[in-house]
């Protein structure tokens, strides 16, 4: 058995058992959402003058189910904007439950300022967006990503990014890159749809 197969097996392994895992915060998240409806019946049955405690306690379990529905993205789809959108709701549980100070509460602000940041300059926008020419993506977005969204099998070997993977196949085959420019791999069609000083930006994938 080769290296190249042994990788392969581990990937498959290891996407299984993230699998599995989302399928258990699913199964907790479906559980705790019985727990909400008892809240809701315990801040009706309770003198509106001592509810704060309890409501405070409802919306600590409300974002926290928000932080395991958006560990389920991060876990299926392995992009850097779910890993940010976890930070960010966790942050934010952090500072509206938390009985923090004033100097953690301006930390806090900080860090969701940073977050937006980051979200900003490293992240032109989504991952995957709409496109009348196919599915379109940004260069980061991961080929294993893609295969698992689109359900196709580009190789995963050759680079980590689906802009990476197609500059290095376009050098191999001495293929030119532009806007507009369309190639086809392993039987998928792709299209430039946006390339800045020759770095890939954006990209569509047609698989009809």
């Amino acid at each position: 058995m080769g290296f190249e197969n042994i990788k392969t097996r581990i990937r498959k392994v290891t996407f299984y058992l993230e699998f599995i895992l989302a399928l258990f915060i699913i199964a907790a998240v479906v559980i705790g959402m019985v727990d909400l409806i008892r809240y809701l019946v315990l801040i009706l049955a309770t003198n509106p003058i001592d509810t704060y405690e309890l409501f405070q306690k409802f919306l600590g379990h409300v974002l926290l189910m928000v932080v395991g529905v958006e560990l389920v993205i991060m876990l299926v789809y392995h992009s850097p904007s779910s890993v940010i959108e976890v930070l960010l709701y966790a942050v934010a549980r952090k500072l509206l439950i938390g009985n923090a100070g004033m100097t953690d509460f301006a930390m806090g602000i900080l860090a969701i300022a940073a977050i937006f940041a980051i979200r900003k300059f490293l992240f032109v926008e989504d991952l995957s967006f709409s496109t009348t020419k196919g599915y379109g993506f940004v260069a980061t977005t991961s080929v294993k990503a893609i295969n698992e969204l689109l359900n196709i099998e580009l190789p995963e070997s050759s680079s980590l990014t689906i802009g990476g993977y197609i500059s290095s196949y376009a050098r191999s085959e001495g293929i030119p890159l532009y806007k507009g420019a369309e190639l086809e791999i392993s039987k998928v069609k792709i299209k430039i749809l946006k390339i800045k000083k020759g770095v890939l930006q954006k990209i569509a994938i047609n698989i009809d």
